[in-house]
């Protein structure tokens, strides 16, 4: 029967092609983005989890970045430790020297003054080494977000001269020197060169007991930065294998098959042309009604 108020034919053609350009459009879009799930309805199922393990990436990404920030906060502690142990080692020699009888008077005086004068360089290196803009051979904790509110904290202590063997929490520890207990008196003094190396035989052999102290504190001090830095590497390189495994069951979710979504936009493309045709052939099949009217 020829009918011209529906046309079947036509309208099935016309709701191909609309279904059809969905799919085109949502290989497109795969194609264009390299990612499958581009919208909550392209997998509902699946997105919740696909973006979740994005976060837990990116997040632990950081971690990684504030690690190696960690990493380079302590070793320049450390390079600044090894400048100070430099000093230390002459300052010990100079005391060394001033302990023998064959020196005179002047050239104590002499020994005295380059040791005070290293004694204000290694407060000058303590001032001085910064990381970031702020100084860093302070008595502090530093504390590492590694992801998630997790910190790894870790305790520095304090590398001032005037700290060097005074009490618990500092780059040296309180310790006795003979019967009189000299050291526990703690602290450098470098503000003049009196009593240093210049004053009695019991006074220079405190000075050179206080460098000796403090060498052997400063060598456990970066010895414990060492160990810092060490654990530090090996978090990181766990947690860059964990982001990498985040990474890869994320892309296994949400990332476009190309192999596949290709196909499908050249199906749809063949399908899309060829409902064109059919909706055209459609249309002018009604054409032939009018023929009967003539």
């Amino acid at each position: 029967m020829t009918i011209v108020n529906y046309n079947v034919a036509a309208q099935r053609a016309a709701t191909t092609m609309a279904r059809n350009d969905k799919a085109m459009n949502t290989a497109m879009s795969r194609l264009s983005t390299g990612i499958k799930l581009n919208q909550a309805e392209d997998g509902p199922a699946s997105i919740g989890v696909y973006k979740g393990l994005q976060v837990q990436a990116v997040s632990t990404r950081a971690g990684i970045e504030n690690i190696n920030n960690g990493i380079s906060y302590l070793r320049t502690i450390d390079d600044a430790g090894a400048a100070i142990e430099s000093l230390l080692i002459r300052m010990k020699e100079l005391a060394v020297s001033a302990q023998s009888g064959t020196v005179d008077a002047d050239q104590k005086a002499a020994l005295s003054s380059e040791y005070v004068a290293l004694g204000k360089q290694w407060d000058r290196i303590v001032a001085d080494t910064k990381w970031n803009g702020s100084a860093v051979m302070g008595k502090s904790t530093l504390n590492i977000g590694v992801g998630s509110g997790a910190v790894i904290p870790m305790a520095l202590l304090n590398w001032a001269s005037t700290e060097a063997t005074a009490g618990d929490g500092v780059m040296g520890k309180t310790t006795a020197s003979g019967a009189n207990n000299a050291l526990k008196t703690g602290a450098f003094d470098f503000t003049t060169p009196n009593d240093h190396l210049t004053g009695t035989a019991a006074q220079t052999q405190v000075a050179m007991e206080k460098v000796t102290s403090a060498l052997e504190n400063l060598g456990k001090e970066r010895a414990r930065l060492g160990s810092y830095i060490n654990s530090l590497k090996a978090s990181a390189d766990s947690m860059s294998d964990l982001a990498d495994r985040y990474e890869s069951n994320a892309s296994a979710i949400g990332d476009a098959n190309y192999a596949a979504e290709s196909a499908n936009l050249a199906t749809a493309q063949i399908v899309s042309q060829a409902a064109t045709a059919m909706l055209a052939q459609a249309n002018a099949q009604k054409g032939t009604v009018l023929s009967l009217l003539q």
